[in-house]
Formats: C-alpha cells, sequence, structure tokens
C-alpha cells in the first residue's frame, strides 16, 4: 500500500469526494488520485509552460532567481544589491 497524507481541502470539497468515492465504490484517496492524474493530463500545457518559466530563471542566475521569488524586475534587484556576476 502507498503511504498516505492527509490534505487540506474545504468542507464543500470533502463532501463531494466522500459523495463520489460512495456513490463510484471508490476509496476518497482513489478518487483524489484519479482527480489530480485528469488534471495534469488536461493542463499538461500550462505545466510545461510553468516549468519552462522555472527553466528560464534559472539560466538567469542568482539575481534572476531573487527577482523572480520578489515578483520584481532584475533591474530593482541589481539596483538594491549592486551588479555582480552570477557564480
Amino acid at each position: 500500500m502507498a503511504s498516505q497524507s492527509p490534505i487540506k481541502v474545504n468542507q464543500a470539497t470533502k463532501e463531494r469526494i466522500r459523495y463520489l468515492a460512495a456513490l463510484t465504490d471508490a476509496t476518497q484517496a482513489e478518487i483524489v488520485d484519479r482527480a489530480v492524474e485528469e488534471y495534469a493530463a488536461r493542463h499538461a500545457d500550462v505545466i510545461q509552460a510553468g516549468i519552462e518559466r522555472a527553466r528560464s530563471v534559472l539560466v538567469g542566475g542568482e539575481t534572476a532567481i531573487a527577482a523572480h521569488l520578489l515578483d520584481v524586475p532584475v533591474e530593482e534587484i541589481e539596483r538594491v544589491a549592486g551588479k555582480r556576476r552570477d557564480r
């Protein structure tokens, strides 16, 4: 059996999962597993775009990473921290 961890969802979602499990003769974990698999398949293009964005930020070095995390332009980080070469 795979390890399980609790997830936090609002009460309405919890009830929907419970009802769906009962109506389809599945466990609540199976309902959530299927939902995540279907979501990932349906939104593969969005997920791929997120991977590409992350890759481009990482290629930009430490300054680009800081700018991304702070949601500011790279120039703002350079102005505050001073220009430096990334390692």
